[in-house]
């Protein structure tokens, strides 16, 4: 019997749950305060550690008791997905923010840090940074310019493994298209196991999502910047923070532009509409890289509660393949998994170099 501390560090929250093998004890997410958040990230460190080891005390789990840490990735430099142990190299490029700046850095910082204090391994499992693009998937039009594979690596292999295992086969013998649906969307094409083309799920090309802007005509967008005067930093934070549903209707919430349109708005009709157009096309996309192998789409992410999108989506796509939804994201059980896994000798570790 072994005991998993899973920890999900996020910009306005840490998840923290504990697992006996593969059976989730509890789970918490602490909400941390905006004189908090506001700090920058690494002096939030000593913050979010207590607050951790009060939820451990509230839920009487000793941490003594913890046999290993699974950590939400962090941005990195490219890895492949998998289970990685955090060794001294991933930590200080955690710690020192040396591929970016994000909050989920914090999970393996705090993780590293407990782990040595309890003589015990930590771990970080499928992190944004997953890269398998195949070259084809990497040119630009410009020479120097490639495309990078940042995406919610975690929750799409996680339900590609689900779906893989509900009918009988293995991960690595499946095609599957996975659209993850959330405050970000990423639609990949995994094929044997590898995501071999996927949009950038922060800044690059693909659908507008809540709060992200997806694919903006080239023109448009330079005029755009330069006609706000943006920094480089400033743009990014406009285009994957405030933009979307927010820059429509000063709202990242699904639900309530949902409602507007229920409500006769047709403006949040024809939006919601443009969103469910541009996820088909992405996901249309993929089954071009796979050639038309393919054995099922995936939708997943908070957006997949919403039956109007999901029927939406369905509509375009379901001619191409039968379609699966998982609802949400079950993130916590994936990074448990993902050690849980190792231990049991089911996988190898990988090696951060």
């Amino acid at each position: 019997m072994k005991k998993i501390l899973v920890l999900n560090l996020g910009s306005t929250s840490s998840k923290v749950s504990v697992f006996t093998n593969y059976d989730m004890l509890f789970e918490d997410v602490i909400r941390h305060n905006i004189e908090q958040t506001n700090l920058p990230l690494i002096d939030q460190v000593p913050i979010r550690l207590e607050s951790i080891k009060k939820s451990l005390e509230q839920h009487q789990i000793s941490l003594q008791a913890i046999d290993a840490i699974a950590c939400r990735g962090g941005v990195l430099k490219p890895v492949e997905g998998g289970t990685y142990l955090i060794n001294d190299m991933m930590y200080h490029d955690l710690k020192t923010f040396k591929y970016g700046f994000h909050a989920s850095n914090l999970s393996g910082v705090i993780g590293y840090e407990l782990s040595q204090e309890l003589s015990i391994h930590s771990y970080i499992v499928d992190p944004v940074v997953v890269d398998e693009l195949i070259p084809d998937a990497r040119i630009t039009g410009i020479k120097g310019i490639e495309r990078r594979s940042i995406f919610h690596a975690l929750n799409h292999k996680s339900v590609a493994k689900q779906y893989a295992s509900e009918i009988g086969k293995k991960y690595e013998d499946i095609n599957v298209i996975v659209a993850h649906l959330g405050g970000g969307i990423s639609v990949g094409a995994h094929r044997k196991g590898r995501v071999i083309d996927v949009n950038d799920g922060l800044l690059g090309e693909g659908p507008f999502s809540p709060e992200r802007a997806g694919s903006i005509p080239n023109d448009a967008l330079i005029k755009w910047v330069i006609d706000h005067d943006f920094t480089v930093i400033e743009a990014n934070n406009e285009l994957s923070k405030h933009s979307g549903l927010l820059s429509y209707f000063g709202t990242n919430d699904f639900i309530k532009v949902e409602e507007m349109m229920a409500n006769g708005d047709e403006t949040a009709k024809l939006v919601l509409d443009a969103m469910c157009y541009q996820i088909s096309k992405s996901i249309g996309s993929c089954a071009v890289v796979l050639e038309g192998q393919v054995d099922q789409i995936i939708l997943t992410g908070g957006l997949s509660y919403s039956k109007y999108l999901i029927n939406k989506v369905k509509r375009y796509v379901s001619w191409l393949q039968n379609v699966t939804i998982y609802e949400g994201e079950k993130e916590m059980h994936a990074l448990n998994v993902g050690v849980m896994d190792l231990l049991h000798g089911k996988i190898s570790t990988k090696s951060y170099e």
